[in-house]
């Protein structure tokens, strides 16, 4: 079987191409990486790499070309209104090639991952099913493009013909982010390098280990549904929890005081403001702010029953992550 990867080169991406290498040693894995990526060492003789841009099809219709699977990680993360139209070219426009593509190739199964973004949420806290109506506020561009992209791929399912499964994971922690400027890397530290951490959001998450995720994404190319929505949810937690446990492998003290979220959706609307003349990303966005006093959380009831994955719990997903963190990247930003 030949496997090809969007977005192997990231957090995701490199956790699943290390299992697909352990599950299917006799396959060919193809990753789809951006011309100046860097490929990750381990990689060796195990993995083909691809160059070209997710969102030029030309280059996803050659890299397609001959794939049995399709495994689809590509994606933009971002809360900073300036950033919209590159969310909506790769969350949604660059889905669209993609699926045109899978479905002229003849794929016989693509995995989309999605965002629990792409699902609505539930305000008094409980945990919401795969499916809850959207209902995150128009302007929140990275909810919306992951939505967007979702559609098109369900919509190629139901109208097209397209053997499709998707894969909504909820806040993404665990081992092995490469990049020191991601905003769970920046979390981490923040931790290490202050002498105590102050604050924290108010509301809570979702959480999943990285490799839980990539557990899940396999199952669903094995076992899913065709059409069929899978959130990948290792834990619902206040943001505190989070603060708290990461604080106690960091061996740094943290005052748990909550920032009334309007004060930071004030602060957020200012630097945006701010943003938008001077073209830098700000520290804080108003869309953080008012996330920050929100409490989303996820049901995986779905994902365990159909695709028979196992959670690891959140201590062990931040330890193994704080373990990383000191290996890796702690000494090397010194």
């Amino acid at each position: 079987m030949n496997i090809l990867i969007t977005g192997a080169g990231g957090f995701v991406g490199r956790t699943l191409v290390r299992m697909i290498l352990e599950r299917y040693p006799n396959d060919r894995l193809f990753a789809l990486l951006l011309p100046t990526e860097e490929e990750p060492a381990e990689w060796e003789l195990n993995v083909t790499s691809i160059r070209g841009d997710i969102r030029d099809r030309e280059a996803v219709r050659a890299a397609v070309a001959g794939k049995d699977l399709v495994f689809h990680l590509a994606a933009y993360i971002s809360y900073w209104i300036l950033d919209q139209q590159l969310m909506q070219s790769i969350n949604r426009d660059a889905v669209s090639i993609l699926v045109d593509e899978c479905i002229a190739a003849g794929i016989k199964r693509l995995v989309h991952v999605s965002s629990v973004g792409a699902i609505g949420f539930r305000k008094d806290a409980s945990e919401t099913p795969e499916t809850e109506p959207f209902n995150w506020p128009e302007d929140f561009g990275y909810m919306t493009t992951k939505r967007d992209g979702q559609n098109i791929v369900l919509k190629a399912v139901q109208e097209r013909g397209l053997d499709a499964v998707i894969v909504n994971p909820a806040s993404i922690m665990g081992p092995g982010d490469p990049s020191p400027n991601s905003a769970h890397n920046r979390l981490y530290s923040d931790m290490y390098r202050k002498p105590f951490f102050f604050g924290t959001f108010a509301g809570g998450l979702a959480v999943v280990d990285v490799r839980d995720l990539a557990s899940v994404i396999i199952a669903a190319a094995e076992k899913g549904r065709k059409g069929a929505c899978y959130l990948a949810v290792g834990a619902n937690v206040p943001y505190r929890r989070v603060l708290e446990i990461l604080s106690g492998h960091a061996r740094k003290p943290f005052v748990p005081f909550a920032v009334p979220p309007f004060l930071l959706t004030f602060v957020g609307r200012l630097l945006e403001g701010f943003s938008r003349v001077t073209r830098k990303r700000p520290l804080l966005t108003s869309a953080y702010g008012r996330l920050s006093g929100w409490t989303a959380y996820y049901s995986n009831a779905k994902s365990i029953e159909e695709l028979g994955v196992e959670y690891r719990p959140l201590e062990t997903t931040i330890g193994d992550a704080c373990d990383w963190y000191e290996k890796h990247m702690l000494i090397s930003n010194h």
